[in-house]
């Protein structure tokens, strides 16, 4: 566990853009969801808080890097409002989900302990999953690379072109934890 602090709030002023008005319901949100995560025994993620464009919702989010590279596998977030959340795998820079169970996709509705209790047990399940790169070599030298979740090799991303014939790659590289 690391003693980094989740969810940290953005500060839009650094954008030239007004501080943001979280409203009692969202500020208590946010607090049983940090007070979860307090407790998590998972290798810390870069995670934000913040409003989405439209500002429609609070929005928290967790982004999966390979430190190594430095590259972003992947960011999932909640999309807090009031009485129901919506979460899931980030699809685009505006924060919209892809809205699919294969996606982690899920809606639920409750008080803002429960939606965090339930949003923060995602969360975790979602940093204890394994990442793994797996590589194979060409013959050109270059490596053909896929970043996935070692527990069902959900292909996180791909980079050049993986063996389509089912050949096992030369190497997987623990990513995280």
């Amino acid at each position: 566990m690391d003693n980094n602090t989740w969810f940290e709030v953005e500060d839009p002023e650094e954008y030239d853009e007004d501080p943001w008005d979280f409203d009692e319901t969202e500020l208590a949100f946010l607090a049983a969801l940090r007070t979860r995560a307090a407790a998590w025994r998972v290798s810390w993620a870069p995670s934000n808080v913040s409003r989405p464009e439209d500002d429609s919702s609070l929005l928290v989010w967790v982004t999966l890097l390979d430190e190594e590279r430095p590259l972003i596998l992947g960011e999932w977030a909640v999309h807090f409002c009031g009485t129901h959340v919506r979460a899931g795998k980030v699809s685009d820079q505006l924060f919209n989900l892809h809205e699919s169970h294969k996606h982690g996709f899920f809606r639920t509705s409750g008080t803002a302990d429960e939606l965090a209790l339930r949003c923060a047990d995602w969360f975790e399940s979602l940093l204890s999953r394994p990442v793994v790169r797996a590589e194979w070599p060409a013959a050109t030298g270059a490596i053909a690379t896929r970043w996935e979740f070692a527990d069902t090799k959900e292909a996180l991303v791909i980079s050049l072109d993986v063996p389509a014939d089912g050949t096992p790659p030369a190497r997987r590289v623990p990513v995280r934890p």
